[in-house]
């Protein structure tokens, strides 16, 4: 580490300058330096941080502290302030001074060894950030342009500030405030600015370790003067401030020389190809990211075309393993398409159970058309095992347990009558409103998993049974098949849902629940809310059952049945099901949950008509329809509902 002392040299100009020229007293005064001051009761920035037990501190007395300043305002990417860390080398520790003066830079010099003086002003924390700044009533304010060289007084020592070397995964909180390396990374995205050059907000970048594959902000101010440069598409080394905001790491440039990105780009240069078993062994329980360079190959197992999974989710399988692939946006990919896979950087994590590679289309390196492989022969014991999780199978002698229902939604299968493996078919199958077979026979599909483990099939196809059913009565008696017949969201809270029992029974609600998602569903064709009816609720033969807002107004109350405050704002879909939430039918619909739809869904040609619309049930619908477009309909002939305008509350009540 370079030291200069400048004490000499400045005291040979002091000479030079007063024999030979004029100071005016109003002159700019420069902060002093000088090896020779002495300070009382100076103490190191670990010693200050110490003092802060979550509450402003504010000084009435001399109390001093120094550092080595680390910032540099001269290119515009930090803005009134100053760092300090307390050594060149190795620091323990870094503060924000906070100062309301630009162009410090040339004053405090990055190497400058400075001492603050603290009598009058205020430590404080902003999220894991100390900065100390002038005193706003206790808050951590900048300090006056005519104040802070008061306050802040320079040494005659400046030094080689040595950045500390790590990866991104050994930063901590005690490096913030702090100057440092991270080796062997690049940006994220190609052909990009460090910031955007038609606006003047602050920008984040994310650099992705190619040691480690993990990855930090890299923040740029929108007043910086390189924020239109393109970064370059190459790797290397960055070094930088280290930053805080919530629970991610930032690192700010003081400059592009900052920035030494001079090797090829691309951290999956020349991958070692791995089974995919092997990859699967990484997962420690908790999501897990793959830190070796390796790629995979694997056969689609899933089928996009019949719509019975959506276009970021699949399945693909190789001699050893299969997998559940989760893709940050659509795909293309077909039944039977083989592809190499780059895993490095990827993540593995669990979804109800559900070990998933969470992937991008760019890591796929390449695709042909492989072969399916054969399906593993088990049976429904074995697959409630999970050990078969990800993988094609087939199970003999299985049949529905309620062969009166339609694919859509879950499905009991058993081999015996007793035990059960349930199926998942999406609303938006291809298949999803056909009956299920009263056969028996044998099932083909990948295993899979929500909370329990369950077969995902592809199509009817899968469902190959021939035999005679062996379960009792051929015509089992099902649910009750209630329906929704009455929908309102209207002005305010004034919002219902309302239940028709068509049947000349008594119908406990016990078994039955409304479940529902919010805008978008967390997962395409799933629920994210599971509601019941309270303890006792039944709806008599031929009557309604009314779900109100408790906001809503005194006429719906004074028909509501039960309050609940979480309905539809109009882009909320519902069902109206029997069973459990691991294991229902879906009697009934407003809305679906297959995606967001903006303001609402569109009924009987009528755009956005779930919101600020009356939603009737036509007289001549004797049952409910799982199927949420056919029961909206495309015009008033062929849709179930007529819409009436907002806070149309005539027919509450009654069907």
């Amino acid at each position: 580490m370079k030291k200069i002392n400048l004490y000499k040299i400045f005291a040979i100009l002091f000479i030079a300058l007063s024999t030979g020229s004029c100071v005016d007293n109003n002159d700019f005064e420069l902060p002093m330096v000088g090896e020779d001051k002495q300070y009382e009761n100076l103490k190191t920035l670990s010693e200050i941080a110490a003092l802060y037990n979550g509450d402003n501190i504010v000084f009435n007395e001399e109390i001093n502290t120094f550092g080595y300043v680390i910032s540099d305002d001269r290119e515009g990417n930090f803005f009134k302030t100053l760092i300090i860390q307390d050594k060149p080398e190795d620091p323990t520790i870094g503060f924000e001074i906070r100062i309301d003066a630009t162009n410090v830079n040339a004053i405090y010099n990055v190497g400058r060894k400075v001492y603050i003086k603290l009598n009058g002003l205020v430590l404080g924390k902003y999220f894991e950030n100390f900065q100390i700044g002038a005193n706003d009533n206790g808050n951590v304010d900048r300090i006056d342009e005519l104040d802070y060289r008061k306050h802040i007084e320079r040494s005659s020592e400046i030094v080689d500030i040595v950045p500390t070397k790590l990866t991104i995964g050994e930063l901590t909180e005690s490096h913030i405030n702090t100057l440092v390396e991270i080796d062997d990374v690049q940006s994220e995205e190609r052909g990009v600015s460090y910031a955007n050059p038609d606006n003047t907000f602050s920008v984040n970048r994310n650099f992705k370790s190619c040691a480690t594959f993990e990855t930090i902000i890299m923040r740029t101010s929108g007043f910086a003067n390189f924020k239109s440069n393109l970064i370059p598409d190459m790797k290397g080394n960055i070094t930088g401030i280290v930053g805080k905001f919530r629970n991610d790491y930032q690192i700010y440039i003081r400059d592009t020389e900052d920035v030494d990105l001079t090797q090829e780009y691309g951290c999956n240069n020349n991958p070692t190809a791995a089974t995919l078993a092997e990859i699967k062994d990484l997962y420690t329980g908790s999501e897990t990211t793959i830190t070796q360079n390796s790629k995979i190959k694997i056969v689609i197992t899933s089928d996009l075309s019949k719509a019975n999974t959506s276009n970021q989710n699949a399945f693909g399988q190789d001699a050893t393993a299969g997998i559940a692939l989760r893709f940050s946006s659509a795909y293309d990919l077909n039944l039977g398409d083989e592809i190499e896979v780059a895993v490095g950087g990827l993540k593995l994590s669990e979804f109800r159970g559900l070990l998933q590679l969470n992937l991008s289309t760019s890591d796929i390196l390449g695709k042909t058309t492989g072969t399916l492989p054969t399906p593993e022969v088990i049976t429904i014991a074995q697959a409630l095992t999970g050990d078969y999780q990800g993988k094609l199978v087939s199970i003999e002698g299985v049949q529905f347990k309620d062969i009166t229902k339609t694919y859509s939604g879950n499905n009991e299968l058993t081999s015996d009558c007793d035990d059960v493996l349930t199926t998942f078919v999406s609303s938006s199958a291809t298949f999803a409103g056909d009956q299920v077979s009263d056969k028996k026979g044998t099932i083909t599909g990948v295993m899979s998993a929500y909370n329990t483990p369950q077969i995902y099939i592809r199509d009817t196809t899968d469902v190959n049974f021939t035999e005679d059913y062996a379960c009792g009565s051929t015509t089992p008696t099902g649910p009750v098949k209630l329906f929704f017949s009455e929908y309102a969201e209207g002005s305010s809270n004034n919002k219902y849902l309302e239940i028709y029992n068509p049947s000349t029974e008594n119908v406990d609600l016990t078994a039955y629940a409304y479940p529902n998602v919010s805008n978008a569903p967390t997962t395409v064709g799933e629920h994210e809310f599971w509601n019941e009816f309270p303890a006792g609720a039944t709806i008599a033969p031929g009557g309604v059952y009314i779900i109100a807002h408790g906001s809503a107004n005194a006429e719906i109350l004074g028909k509501a049945n039960h309050t609940f405050n979480f309905l539809s704002n109009g882009d909320d879909g519902f069902a109206l099901v029997h069973g459990t939430e691991t294991s229902f039918t879906v009697l009934d619909r407003v809305g679906d949950w297959n995606g967001d739809p903006g303001t609402g869904w569109e009924v009987a040609g009528i755009a956005n008509a779930t919101q600020n619309h009356t939603l009737v049930r036509k007289s001549s619908i004797t049952e409910g329809n799982a199927d949420w477009t056919a029961s909206a309909g495309t015009n008033t002939t062929d849709s179930e509902w007529e819409v009436k305008d907002i806070d149309d509350f005539t027919s509450l009540g009654s069907r």
